[in-house]
């Protein structure tokens, strides 16, 4: 597999460019960081234009009084201090470091440095104003771009590793040691997204019983070899490769500055990112945290939820308005449809959402039974559904029938955000540990929506289902909502 850095390499597994892993290692960070840093720039600087824009509208007197060769110095340095605040609080080290990075994880460093990077400012414009009487940057100017930068720089991060990076730069050459389902599981979710910049070139086990998605390279003890020969970039623990001590013995193997090593936990099915490492006696241990489901909790969720749906309808009245009068036109029958759906608690509420099939489309399910393409109990058509109508075929590939869901957030039937109402013959199916999904309301979006959609298993959407449930947080909804924007225009596995 082929890619290109934004540096002009083109590497892949067959005829890889000989390059000692140490300098492409180099290059891969590099082209990382300067392209992130190049968007940190341009997302502050829209920031002071804007705070400076709206001081000259509000404030009696101009927004900036200094002699223009000050000006100029200052805003030469300003870069400099700006990349140097940013890279003391790490926000250039995880993208090299981690698999995956949320802007939205980053909102509180970046809180942190644009409040440091900001006081540093007024400190200096005091000092102006105590020794010239010049002023550059108010308190009420600070706020202003702490407001503006606070959304346009994540907004711009979020873009960059969404759809820059995995374009313009070489995904990082992963090695993926065993080849039980853990392995299979963990190259499927990478190869699901090509936004985390893997490409997986291979296995690392002898013994596995099936064919491997990805050419076996040798066992566990080639692993030193491996990874110069082809270059590796990180190295994917994800099952036991023998005992305790040879498992070791390949960690510390292959543990140098120019690979990264992930592991895979054993218990992964019930770790999230909420889980804590714990230190005892320098032994780490996972802490799981406790369930956070009581009244606080949910009178917390369901005011959010009533005020953020009340506000989305009013704002997206014409849109319905609009798609309401495109279904009638295209199509006869109502432009709602409402169907019954399993909600909290095993209660049934009426789901309803912008018509995309047919008027009795129920009746004729029978004869495209042969067609459903997913696991499970669920029944999805991936290709084209006769029974849906040209409109709806839009509808369903923008998630635009979902809208009027907003009602049931309203009503109380559903949230914004929670495990995904099945209807209740598939829903019923769902028995044990992975009911549990119907101790919350559920939602809109929720884990799995972000995370692969209709394109992800059945039994994986019940496990992300039971996490979310069990490891609820406010934070964790607002995560989800600022993830499903671009998995919603990008149209990932909606159909």
């Amino acid at each position: 597999m082929k890619g290109e850095s934004v540096e002009g390499m083109s590497l892949g597994v067959e005829d890889a460019v000989r390059v000692p892993v140490g300098r492409r290692a180099s290059r891969l960070r590099r082209g990382r960081t300067r392209l992130l840093a190049v968007g940190d720039l341009a997302a502050l600087t829209v920031a002071y234009a804007l705070t400076y824009a709206t001081a000259d509208r509000i404030a009696p007197l101009p927004p900036v009084s200094a002699d223009p060769w000050f000006l100029v110095i200052l805003a030469a340095t300003a870069p400099i201090v700006w990349l140097g605040v940013f890279t003391a609080y790490n926000l250039y080290d995880n993208d090299s470091l981690r698999i995956t990075v949320s802007s939205f994880d980053e909102v509180r460093d970046l809180f942190h440095a644009m409040l440091v990077g900001s006081l540093f400012y007024l400190l200096l414009s005091q000092g102006l104003a105590y020794f010239f009487d010049w002023w550059v940057y108010t308190a009420v100017e600070a706020a202003v771009f702490m407001v503006g930068a606070l959304v346009l720089v994540p907004v711009v991060r979020g873009s960059i590793r969404s759809w820059i990076l995995p374009r313009l730069m070489t995904p990082r050459r992963t090695l993926i040691v065993g080849s039980s389902d853990e392995a299979r599981l963990v190259h499927r979710k990478i190869e699901a997204h090509p936004e985390y910049g893997l490409t997986v070139i291979g296995f690392l086990d002898g013994d596995a019983p099936e064919p491997l998605p990805a050419p076996v390279l040798g066992s566990p003890t080639d692993v030193a070899r491996i990874v110069d020969e082809f270059e590796v970039d990180r190295v994917l623990i994800a099952s036991s490769v023998g005992s305790h001590e040879e498992t070791l013995d390949l960690l510390r193997t292959v543990r140098r500055s120019d690979v990264h090593v992930s592991i895979v936990p054993r218990f992964f099915e019930i770790f999230t990112s909420h889980a804590m490492l714990d230190d005892v006696e320098g032994m780490p241990i996972v802490t799981l945290p406790p369930m956070r489901l009581g009244r606080s909790s949910r009178l917390l969720k369901r005011s959010v939820d009533l005020t953020l749906a009340s506000v989305a309808l009013v704002v997206a009245a014409p849109i319905l308005g609009a798609i309401a009068l495109a279904i009638r036109l295209d199509s006869t029958g109502g432009a709602l449809y409402r169907q019954p759906r399993r909600g909290r608690g095993g209660s049934t509420f009426e789901i309803v959402k912008f018509r995309t099939m047919f008027v009795g489309a129920e009746e004729r399910r029978s004869e495209v039974l042969a067609m459903n393409e997913v696991d499970g109990p669920l029944f999805k058509i991936k290709g084209t559904d006769p029974r849906v109508t040209r409109v709806g075929s839009f509808l369903r590939r923008t998630s635009l029938d979902e809208l009027p869901q907003l009602w049931n957030v309203v009503r109380g039937d559903m949230s914004l955000v929670g495990p995904r109402p099945f209807v209740v013959y598939e829903a019923d199916q769902i028995t044990g540990w992975a009911a549990r999904r119907l101790d919350m309301t559920p939602g809109i979006t929720g884990l799995w929506q972000v995370l692969g959609r209709n394109d992800m298993p059945f039994e994986e959407m019940t496990k992300l289902d039971y996490l979310y449930v069990t490891n609820w947080s406010l934070w964790w909804d607002l995560k989800i909502l600022c993830q499903t924007i671009p998995v919603v225009l990008g149209k990932r596995g909606a159909y």
